[in-house]
């Protein structure tokens, strides 16, 4: 077969896609992977071969396109425990932030369309996975003839944000996509490829294929030495993931800065996991707190008892496939949707990023943590994850569906 793997984004949405492109090369399959011209070195650092396709939306014009999600990010009052649950019930603020995370993928869509879909006419893919919210690449599909997947990014949930109130009929900036080229929207992808276990999802609408979680965190580094050394105290990990750099790279989130303050004050050995862009941020630090830049977490965390983060699903899911039990402070609603999902099963705690700064919380959630009873309930939800298909597995349903075209 021929493969075209497509994403609008680099990390936290190409990351989940790897381990099955790396399964279709490794099967004898062509694989190829479109992304927008700024995230082309994120897919040849994962050893496979890029497209580049429209151009990068400017953080300008993507600013004038979202100016209220200032409550996806996290800024203002906190949505409700279980919102996730349905969302297309919540109030008319909520569908707005929904209806405008919609409108911001319409416009990534139209940049890359017509560059993506030209390279689909001359290679001829037999088939496409693209992550969720790729319109690009449903267009595609939907004008060639293609059958397209949407592939999960670890999220807990399936928004369908393309449609009116996530259940109706298509959102006209989604309809306007495919009228261009004369096509009509599918009432869905071919299929839905999920890689967060079953036990950390929230009810949806539609069947899922199961694949299981196999981190990708980035090109591997040399393993530190001090890794595997011995030490006297639990050391645990404090992250805040690559999107925070990403997105604020000048300053460090508060509740990353009061959580460190906490942990150094404890019994505990402490690594901070931080990109360069936020290395130069951190300041003098105390001799038992150690800085690692851009070590791949498949390496970094079986070698730790703990893991501090935001809740984001890259981090967490990674977290969970090496056993490592997790703190959350998330700091937006959807890192909340999964942080509460691990909360619930047992392989993690999850606290409001204003208690990042509460000395016995945060104790009294580390001490639930690394007793045997927490480190029990995320070893179980480890196994379940690890029954799950392996990626390879997947590729005889992109085979069957590349045949019956």
């Amino acid at each position: 077969m021929r493969v075209l793997f497509a994403t609008w984004t680099g990390s936290s949405h190409l990351f989940p896609m790897v381990p099955l492109a790396w399964a279709a090369r490794a099967a004898g399959h062509e694989v190829r992977v479109a992304v927008p011209p700024s995230h082309a070195g994120a897919v040849t650092g994962a050893g496979l071969a890029v497209v580049p396709v429209g151009r990068d939306v400017s953080r300008e014009e993507m600013a004038r396109r979202t100016e209220g999600l200032g409550a996806w990010l996290g800024e203002g009052t906190p949505w409700p425990r279980d919102w996730a649950r349905s969302p297309e019930t919540l109030g008319g603020d909520v569908r707005g932030v929904y209806r405008m995370l919609a409108e911001k993928q319409f416009v990534v869509a139209d940049a890359m369309v017509d560059d993506l879909l030209a390279f689909a006419r001359v290679w001829r893919p037999d088939v496409i996975v693209h992550d969720t919210v790729c319109y690009a690449a449903t267009v595609v599909g939907a004008v060639l003839g293609v059958p397209a997947f949407s592939h999960m990014f670890g999220s807990p949930m399936i928004t369908r944000n393309e449609l009116e109130d996530m259940t109706g009929d298509p959102l006209p900036g989604y309809s306007a996509l495919f009228e261009r080229f004369g096509a009509r929207p599918p009432r869905g992808p071919a299929g839905w490829i999920d890689p967060c276990p079953p036990e950390l999802r929230w009810p949806a609408r539609v069947e899922r294929t199961d694949v299981r979680f196999v981190p990708y965190n980035g090109a591997g580094g040399v393993e530190p030495d001090w890794l595997h050394a011995p030490r006297e105290r639990p050391r645990v990990c404090l992250t805040w993931g690559v999107t925070a750099a990403e997105v604020r790279p000048e300053r460090m989130p508060e509740a990353f800065e009061r959580s460190l303050k906490v942990l150094t004050a404890l019994d505990v050995d402490v690594v901070l996991a931080v990109t360069a862009a936020h290395r130069g941020l951190l300041g003098d630090l105390p001799p038992r707190v150690r800085v690692v830049e851009s070590v791949p977490f498949t390496q970094l965390l079986p070698a730790c008892d703990a893991l501090v983060h935001h809740g984001g699903t890259g981090t967490g899911l990674t977290a969970v496939s090496a056993g490592v039990p997790q703190l959350m402070f998330p700091l937006a609603p959807v890192l909340a949707a999964f942080a509460e999902r691990v909360d619930a099963a047992g392989a993690g705690v999850m606290l409001d990023p204003r208690e990042s700064s509460d000395v016995p919380r945060i104790e009294a959630a580390l001490h639930t943590l690394l007793d045997r009873p927490g480190r029990a309930r995320t070893s179980a939800v480890r196994t379940a994850m690890n029954a799950l298909p392996a990626p390879s597995e997947v590729l005889t349903l992109l085979r069957a569906a590349a045949d019956a075209r």
